[in-house]
């Protein structure tokens, strides 16, 4: 009978967590807690990053496309703000082409940010055709001469 008495009240004394416990568990959960913060950081840098680096792309091709159809004057061009976004500038370099008779042309557009998350640059480049040659040709057959 005294067996039973001192196992009930061993039962009966360990009815809580003890504080090693709690600091224990609230350690570990505080430690799973700042992890999970730091992969959820990644996620949202790399989303922001991708979203940034897309739209610099798009809006490279699309002044790049500008540019070659005319609707944008074939001249220098630094920092110069996009109509929709003031936030987004585009450059556009020109140098001789590899060729006779070739442009390069360089387009950069980029973001500048408040920090490094939310920075992004990108740069595209095309080779055309001097317009001035098909000027200069259109020019002579139009005055009856060869150029």
């Amino acid at each position: 009978m005294q067996n039973r008495v001192q196992a009930r009240v061993r039962d009966t004394r360990r009815r809580g967590l003890t504080l090693l416990e709690v600091l224990l568990s609230l350690g570990l959960f505080l430690g799973a807690l700042a992890a999970l913060s730091q992969l959820w950081y990644g996620g949202v840098r790399a989303a922001v990053q991708a979203r940034l680096s897309t739209q610099a792309i798009l809006r490279c091709e699309s002044k790049l496309n500008e540019v070659v159809a005319g609707a944008v004057p074939l001249t220098l061009a630094s920092e110069t703000p996009f109509d929709d976004d003031a936030s987004w500038t585009w450059s556009l370099q020109i140098e001789a082409g590899p060729h006779a008779d070739l442009l390069l042309l360089t387009v950069t557009a980029s973001h500048p940010g408040q920090s490094g998350l939310s920075a992004s640059q990108h740069q595209l480049r095309r080779v055309i055709r001097d317009p001035q040659v098909w000027t200069a040709a259109q020019q002579a057959t139009l005055e009856g001469t060869t150029p």
